[in-house]
């Protein structure tokens, strides 16, 4: 999946452009030159593939935000794997649009000109945005000819090639715990930059890595920081980033920092892990600094009293300075990676799921039964199960999780956080196929 930047000078259109690639109304839209202060990210349709679209702000020669935004507008450039320059038909070419045009061209990265308001009676100017080559007339808030400009952008994204890798992991965590580096050590090698400032990589690094036999690709991403200390449009843009490389991992390395201990922003990471259902390893980095102060087993029972929502996940002491553990780090992916794609049959997932009823039944504030009549495995990576029932908007979270944790006791899946959907029974024959056939 590629990143694709929008960029122009302020009120061309972007953010009118970026609601229609993306059918949503997530950017403001204001008839006001420079509207969009920073960039919203949003998944775009382009054919049979897919791209995470990047709505700049607008690129302005001068005032207080002009050095801001034209630094995180560079920065959307560098970081993307394509680019749609878009104009104004009805105004007159100003040293903006050239000043970004000229950066884009110097990037040496695909792109597209478009443009924009062509649909307007004052359309006067289009013709002199030729003098940028090849350029295809739209009107974004009437979506003409967006297909076409669809067509182009999908020539310039990449097909997937997931299936040339056993597992695409993620190193994620907060800024600065050591993650290039601790990449650097898997690889032995330097691939990623590695310095002692805080936030050194600012986009996500995919290295393709080899390890007994099985193919992974890692990606090194830029560290998430909390809202109230992302003050740079650059940490904004890295932040997003990396959420964008959770998205697209099988498996996340989880990096934390043992010598400073389990901060509030570790916990946030954790819990959008989880959410995003993604396999994991934590990896308790630079443990050369604490080793002599605590036990791995100590800190392993604090960081899952602390993080309970992670206790499924494996947990690796590390020394990104000395390599240790590296190679445990990567063989605790492959126990993850395999857990991940295991599925249990069907006869065996009921007969288990009446035991968990038996011995703790759900219960309805209401006072009405509340019925678990089915459950089937419907997927793997990450293992998606769905059970039937009666009421499903009435199982409370407690008896939810009690469900989680009884199928994590009865078959491990390490490393692997599960997903399991509710839904209502209407009777075993209206049970889906798919799912019968599981």
């Amino acid at each position: 999946m590629g990143k694709i930047a929008i960029v122009g000078k302020p009120n061309v259109g972007k953010s009118t452009l970026f609601n229609a690639l993306t059918n949503k109304n997530k950017s403001l839209v204001l008839d006001l030159p420079g509207t969009t202060r920073d960039r919203v990210f949003e998944y775009a349709s382009l054919g049979d593939k897919q791209a995470l679209l990047i709505d700049t702000g607008g690129f302005e020669n001068e005032g207080e935000l002009a050095e801001s935004i034209n630094e995180q507008v560079k920065f959307a450039i560098d970081a993307s794997d394509a680019v749609i320059v878009v104009f104004d038909a009805t105004t007159p070419v100003s040293s903006a649009d050239e000043e970004i045009f000229r950066y884009v061209k110097r990037s040496n990265k695909p792109y597209v000109c478009v443009v924009n308001k062509s649909d307007k009676k004052n359309r006067e100017f289009f013709y002199d945005y030729y003098r940028f080559g090849d350029l295809i007339e739209i009107s974004a808030s009437h979506r003409k000819n967006l297909d076409k400009l669809k067509g182009v952008l999908s020539r310039f994204i990449e097909d997937e090639k997931k299936e040339e890798y056993d597992a695409r992991v993620a190193i994620v965590g907060r800024s600065n715990v050591g993650k290039s580096s601790l990449l650097n050590a898997i690889l032995r090698q330097n691939r990623s930059v590695v310095s002692d400032s805080v936030g050194t990589t600012t986009d996500s690094v995919d290295t393709p890595f080899e390890f007994e036999g099985k193919k992974y690709l890692l990606v090194d991403t830029a560290g998430i920081r909390r809202k109230s200390r992302t003050r740079s449009s650059l940490d904004k843009l890295s932040s997003i980033f990396s959420i964008f490389s959770i998205e697209r991992a099988d498996i996340v390395i989880f990096v934390i920092d043992a010598s400073e201990g389990i901060t509030s922003m570790d916990r946030q990471i954790g819990d959008l892990i989880v959410k995003k259902h993604k396999g994991v390893v934590i990896a308790l980095n630079k443990w050369d600094l604490v080793e002599r102060k605590t036990t791995v087993a100590r800190y392993e029972k604090v960081l899952k009293e602390s993080m309970p929502y992670l206790a499924f996940a494996p947990v690796v002491a590390t020394s990104a300075l000395e390599a240790r553990n590296t190679v445990k780090v990567i063989r605790s992916l492959e126990r993850v990676r395999r857990w991940c794609n295991t599925r249990i049959p069907t006869p065996k997932l009921n007969a288990d799921l009446h035991r968990i009823i038996r011995q703790n039944a759900p219960f309805s504030k209401r006072g009405k039964e509340i019925k678990l009549k089915y459950i089937t495995q419907v997927d793997v990576n990450p293992p998606h199960f769905v059970i039937f029932t009666n009421r499903p908007e009435e199982i409370e979270e407690n008896y939810k999780r009690y469900v989680r944790n009884s199928i994590y006791k009865l078959y491990g899946f390490e490393g692997c956080a599960i997903k399991i959907t509710y839904r209502t029974d209407k009777g075993d024959s209206d049970v889906p196929g798919d799912y019968q056939k599981n």
